[in-house]
C-alpha cells in the first residue's frame, strides 16, 4: 500500500512536470526586440538570461563588430540593428541612418543626409534616438538639422518633414535634440519652437504626427517659457482607462501629457535648467532626475518619485546629480548613474538609496539592467558591466577604446539588449556580445506603444480639427475633419461641425473640403464648430514661382503672413516713404540676435533668390551680417569688423562643411541687390552669388561661386541676419530687406 501511494505520487509529479515542460515553451519570459531607447518597456530592462559577465574586444564572447558607432542608443527590430551616427570629412561630413545585420554586424543600408541650419558641430551629430515601430516594421529619424523621417525597412525614405524650415523649430549649438517616439498609430516629436502667426512665440512645442504619412494631426505647447534646450523622451502608457505621457520639459518641469491632443494634465516645475534626462514609470509613479539648481533649495540636483495621476511628490533624494541619465528601474530597485558616474541603487517605494558604487569619471549614457547585471558607459571610453543586487555592486568586466590617434574613443551610447545579445556602441564603432550562437532567437513578443485594446470614450469635450496644419497652393483642395475627444483624451471619432475660414481666401463646404483662392500668400486658420465646442487648423497658401514681395500692401509692425518670423524679430516698416521688412535688434539674446527667416516651406533646388538689403551701423564702426538662404547655403555679407568685410558662401556655418568667402568692403546704410542661386549639376551643388550696389546696373559675372560634392536637393528659401552691439539699454544693428523675389533658373 505504502509502495502503491509513493508510485502514485511520483507518477503525478512527473505528470505536473511533463504539463509545466510543455506550457513553458510558449510561456517562458519573453525577451522581445529592443524598439524604444529603453527597451520595449521604457525601463531600460530587459528579462533576458545568460548574458556575458565578461568580454574582450579580441575576441571573448564578441559576436561581432563593426565600424558604425553612434553618441544614442541601437535599436533592434527584425533582426536588424539601427543606429544614426556621423559619417565622413571636411566637404562629406553628414549624418547617416545604418540598419545592420543582427548576426554578422554587416550594413544592409544607409541613408545619409546634410547637417544645416543649426549650431550643432560634428562631433554631434547623431544626438537623438531612432524610434521603431513594432507594428510596421519602420524606422523613424530625427537629425541635428530638424528632417524628421520615417524609412521603411529596406531604408525608403516613405516620408520626411523639415522641422526647421516648416515650424520654426530652434537649434542649440550643444546638439540636444529631441527624439521621437510611437504612441499607437502617431509618432510623436517635440522641439522648441518658433514658427508663424500665433506659434511665433518660444515655446517647448509637441506634434503628433501620423505615422504612415507625416500629417500633423495635432500640436501643442507645454510648460512655460524654455530655459534651455533638452532631450527628455516622453513616456507612454495607460493609467486609469486613458492614454497618458509623461516627460521633462525645457523650461525644468516634469510634465503629464494626453498623448492624442497634447493637453496638459498637470505640471511640477523641478530644476532650473531644460530637463535632459527621461522619466521612469511604474506603478502609477514618475521617478525623474536632473543635476542642476534645484528651485526650492541651494542644493544641485534631485532624484524625485511623483504621484502618476497629480504630480504630487512622495520622495526626494537631494544632492543626486543626474542630469543626462535616464534610471534603470528592476525589481523595486532604481539604478540611478550620476554625472562622476557613481550608480546609486534606490528603494524605488521609499527612496532609500542603499548603496552607490563609482564605475568610472563621467556618465551620459544610461544603465541597462539585465539578468542581474548593469551594462553602463564611461564617456573618456569606456563599458562597463557590473553585478548589481539589493546588497552592493561588483565590477565584473571593464572595456577601454582608444582611436588610431590615441585619443579616447568616447562612449555616450546607451546599451541595447535582445535575443541574447548587448550590443555597445563607442562613437566610432558598435560591438555585438554574447554568450549564443548567431542563431539564437529569444521567445519573440511584440511590444506595444498605444492601448492594448480599445479604450473606452466618455463624454466628448474637446474638439480637434485633422490635418491640424498644411500648406497649399492657390486652387488647391483638402479635406479637413472634426474629431472628439473626452476627458481623458480618448478619441471618440468624427464630429459632424460648422466650417469657417479666418484670414483666408477660398472657400469651404459643409463636409470640411477646403479650396484655396487667390494668388497671394496667405496665412489663415480653418475654424470648425461643434454646439458649444470650437478648433482650428492652421492653413499656409504658398503661389508657385515665381515669388515677389515689396511689402507695400503688408501691414505695419507684423510679420508677412506665414512667413516663419516672429514679429519681435522683424516686422514690415516704413523706410523713407516705402515700406521693408525690418530686422529688429533689441534684445541681446542670442535667438533674437539672429534671423533665419523661411519664406516657404522646402521646395527642389534650382531657383534664385534675389532682395535689397541694407545694413543700419551702430557708432559707424558696428555692422551686421545680412544675406539670403536658398536650399540650405547661406549668402552672408559679414560685418564683423572694417578689415574683415567679407562675401560668404557657406553651408552648415559652425563647423564649417563647405565654405567659400572673398573681401567685399560694403558700406553702411547702402542699399546693395544680392541674388543667390543654387543648382544640382551632375551629382554636385553649383552656388553661385551676386551682390553688387543697388543704383548700380546688374553685373554680368557672379561675384562667388562654390560646388558642393554633397548638394542640398532642396530647402527654403528665406533671409538671414545677424545683429550686433545690442545692449539691454540701446538697440544694435539693424537689416532691413526689400523686393523679395524668388524664381526658377532657366527662365
Amino acid at each position: 500500500m505504502t509502495g502503491t501511494t509513493s508510485d502514485t505520487r511520483r507518477s503525478r509529479v512527473r505528470q505536473w512536470l511533463l504539463i509545466l515542460a510543455v506550457l513553458s515553451i510558449g510561456t517562458r519570459t519573453p525577451a522581445a526586440d529592443w524598439p524604444h531607447w529603453r527597451g520595449a518597456e521604457q525601463q531600460g530592462t530587459s528579462p533576458e538570461k545568460g548574458l556575458p559577465s565578461s568580454w574582450s574586444q579580441g575576441g571573448e564572447n564578441l559576436l561581432w563588430h563593426a565600424p558604425v558607432g553612434c553618441r544614442s542608443t541601437p535599436l533592434v527590430l527584425n533582426d536588424r540593428v539601427y543606429v544614426i551616427s556621423r559619417v565622413g570629412e571636411d566637404e562629406n561630413q553628414q549624418e547617416r541612418v545604418v540598419a545592420l545585420d543582427l548576426d554578422t554586424g554587416r550594413i544592409v543600408w544607409e541613408r545619409r543626409f546634410n547637417a544645416f541650419l543649426t549650431d550643432v558641430v560634428y562631433h554631434r551629430l547623431g544626438w537623438a534616438n531612432l524610434a521603431a515601430d513594432p507594428a510596421t516594421g519602420n524606422i523613424y529619424a530625427h537629425g541635428v538639422q530638424g528632417l524628421m523621417f520615417c524609412f521603411d525597412k529596406d531604408g525608403k525614405i516613405l516620408w520626411q518633414r523639415s522641422l526647421t524650415e516648416e515650424f520654426g523649430r530652434i537649434s542649440g549649438y550643444g546638439g540636444r535634440t529631441y527624439s521621437p517616439i510611437i504612441e499607437g498609430d502617431q509618432v510623436i516629436i517635440s522641439s522648441l519652437t518658433s514658427g508663424w502667426g500665433a506659434q511665433a512665440r518660444g515655446a517647448h512645442r509637441f506634434f503628433g504626427m501620423d505615422k504612415r504619412t507625416g500629417k500633423v494631426l495635432w500640436t501643442n505647447a507645454a510648460g512655460e517659457t524654455p530655459l534651455d534646450t533638452g532631450y527628455s523622451v516622453p513616456v507612454t502608457t495607460t493609467l486609469d482607462g486613458a492614454r497618458i505621457m509623461f516627460t521633462g520639459l525645457a523650461d525644468g518641469s516634469i510634465a503629464a501629457l494626453r498623448p492624442y491632443t497634447g493637453e496638459t494634465v498637470w505640471r511640477v516645475p523641478l530644476s532650473g535648467r531644460g530637463m535632459m534626462s527621461s522619466v521612469v514609470y511604474d506603478d502609477e509613479r514618475v521617478y525623474a532626475t536632473h543635476g542642476a539648481a534645484n528651485l526650492d533649495t541651494n542644493v544641485m540636483g534631485r532624484l524625485v518619485c511623483l504621484d502618476a495621476r497629480t504630480g504630487r511628490e512622495l520622495w526626494r533624494v537631494d544632492g543626486l546629480t543626474g542630469q543626462y541619465t535616464t534610471p534603470a528601474l528592476h525589481d523595486g530597485l532604481l539604478f540611478v548613474a550620476d554625472n562622476a558616474a557613481n550608480l546609486h541603487a534606490v528603494d524605488a517605494k521609499s527612496g532609500e538609496v542603499l548603496w552607490t558604487f563609482n564605475y568610472g569619471n563621467e556618465a551620459k549614457g544610461s544603465p541597462v539592467y539585465a539578468d542581474g547585471k548593469i551594462y553602463v558607459g564611461d564617456v573618456p571610453g569606456g563599458w562597463r558591466i557590473l553585478e548589481v543586487s539589493r546588497a552592493g555592486c561588483k565590477l565584473l568586466n571593464a572595456q577601454e577604446f582608444v582611436e588610431a590617434s590615441g585619443a579616447p574613443d568616447e562612449v555616450y551610447a546607451t546599451a541595447a539588449v535582445a535575443h541574447g545579445r548587448v550590443i555597445l556602441s563607442t562613437l566610432n564603432e558598435t560591438f555585438c556580445i554574447s554568450t549564443k550562437p548567431r542563431t539564437y532567437r529569444s521567445a519573440a513578443t511584440r511590444a506595444v506603444f498605444g492601448p492594448a485594446a480599445p479604450l473606452t470614450p466618455g463624454r466628448i469635450v474637446r474638439l480637434q480639427v485633422e490635418p491640424a496644419e498644411v500648406v497649399v497652393a492657390p486652387g488647391q483642395r483638402v479635406q479637413f475633419t472634426a474629431k472628439g475627444f473626452d476627458e481623458g483624451g480618448i478619441p471618440t471619432g468624427a464630429v459632424d461641425a460648422s466650417y469657417s475660414l479666418a484670414g483666408l481666401d477660398g472657400t469651404i463646404d459643409a463636409n470640411g473640403t477646403f479650396s484655396a483662392g487667390g494668388a497671394r500668400v496667405q496665412a489663415g486658420q480653418i475654424k470648425a464648430t461643434a454646439g458649444t465646442l470650437n478648433a482650428t487648423a492652421r492653413v499656409r497658401v504658398v503661389p508657385p514661382l515665381p515669388y515677389r514681395e515689396d511689402f507695400e500692401n503688408l501691414e505695419l509692425g507684423q510679420a508677412p503672413p506665414g512667413w516663419i518670423t516672429s514679429p519681435v524679430k522683424s516686422q514690415v516698416a516704413e523706410y523713407e516713404g516705402h515700406k521693408v521688412l525690418r530686422k529688429l535688434a533689441e534684445r541681446p539674446a542670442p535667438p533674437f540676435a539672429r534671423l533665419r527667416c523661411y519664406i516657404m516651406p522646402p521646395i527642389p533646388t534650382g531657383y534664385t533668390v534675389r532682395s535689397d538689403v541694407l545694413g543700419v551701423p551702430k557708432r559707424n564702426r558696428f555692422l551686421p551680417d545680412m544675406g539670403l538662404i536658398n536650399s540650405r547655403y547661406l549668402l552672408i555679407l559679414t560685418g564683423t569688423s572694417e578689415r574683415h568685410r567679407l562675401l560668404r558662401l557657406v553651408s552648415w556655418s559652425p563647423v564649417p562643411r563647405i565654405i567659400r568667402e572673398i573681401p567685399y568692403p560694403w558700406e553702411g546704410d547702402k542699399w546693395y541687390a544680392t541674388k543667390l542661386s543654387v543648382d544640382v549639376q551632375d551629382g554636385r551643388g553649383l552656388v553661385r552669388a551676386k551682390v553688387w550696389p543697388r543704383d548700380e546696373p546688374e553685373p554680368d559675372d557672379w561675384t562667388l561661386t562654390m560646388e558642393d560634392p554633397c548638394p542640398n536637393p532642396a530647402g527654403s528659401p528665406g533671409l538671414y541676419a545677424y545683429s550686433v552691439a545690442i545692449t539691454s539699454k540701446t538697440k544694435g544693428t539693424e537689416v532691413l530687406f526689400d523686393n523679395v523675389a524668388i524664381t526658377p533658373n532657366g527662365n
